[in-house]
Order: C-alpha cells, then structure tokens, then sequence
C-alpha cells in the first residue's frame, strides 16, 4: 500500500496516534487533547513507535501522530533522523507537521545539533490545525 504512487492523506480523520503520554501529567494543553480525542471518539493507535504510527497515517490516508514533551518527560525524537525525514514524507503525501517550539513545519526548523530534540505533531491538515488549537492556546 505505501509502494503505490501518489500516496494523498485526506483533510482530517478520527484516528490519533499519542507519544510522550507521560507528558499529559505535567502538560495541560497535551492533557486537554488527548481527552478531546476520547471524547470525541477517535480510534486509538499506538505501537509506541513513530515510525509504525506515521505509517499506519499513510495505509489509512488519515490520522494524526503527537509526540509533545513536557517538563518531566523530555522530547526523544531527534530531528536530524526521525523528525525531519518523516515530516518530509508527511508533507508531500499533503498532510501537515508541526513542532512543540513554534508554530511552523517540522521542515523550518534549524538542524544546529546532531543530538536536537522536539515534540512534533504529523498527519492530516485538519488535525494538525486542531492540535495547534489546544497547544498554542
């Protein structure tokens, strides 16, 4: 399926795919989305991998995957090797990605440390857009 050509995500899909849930504790806006997507009945996804979430998004052509750190529980994804080569995926496939620092693609961020870190959020545009709701408020 991820061998076809022109792999396309659709606008928005109730599947959602949480890294870092440890984060929840001390991260409200992380808390604050993670109950919206139960609330709001998403399927839930989760291998505890990036990349296995990021390419069940692609099988499906909707879902969103959030990895967002906290005080207590830090970033893990480097975004030399795991960050920026997904979110290239991602954005060609029309989805969207976001990082924790700023409001901005994953694709702009400053590459200044082999070892750099972030939160990120990847997937389909309309969920993109609805975690910077919760997590820019």
């Amino acid at each position: 399926e991820v061998s076809k050509e022109d792999i396309k995500l659709e606008p928005s899909g109730k599947v959602f795919a949480p890294g870092n849930l440890r984060a929840t504790n001390d991260n409200e806006n992380y808390n604050s989305l993670i109950q919206h997507y139960i609330t709001d009945r998403y399927t839930l996804r989760y291998t505890g991998g990036m990349v296995p979430d990021v390419y069940h998004i692609f099988t499906k052509k909707k879902g969103v995957f959030t990895n967002v750190s906290s005080e207590k529980a830090k970033a893990k994804l480097r975004v030399l090797y795991e960050v920026a080569p997904l979110g290239l995926m991602v954005e060609c496939a029309g989805g969207m990605t976001t990082h924790e620092s700023e409001d901005g693609s994953v694709l702009d961020l400053v590459i200044n440390d082999l070892d750099r870190r972030c939160g990120v959020c990847f997937g389909s545009v309309e969920e993109v857009k609805k975690y910077k709701e919760f997590m820019f408020k």
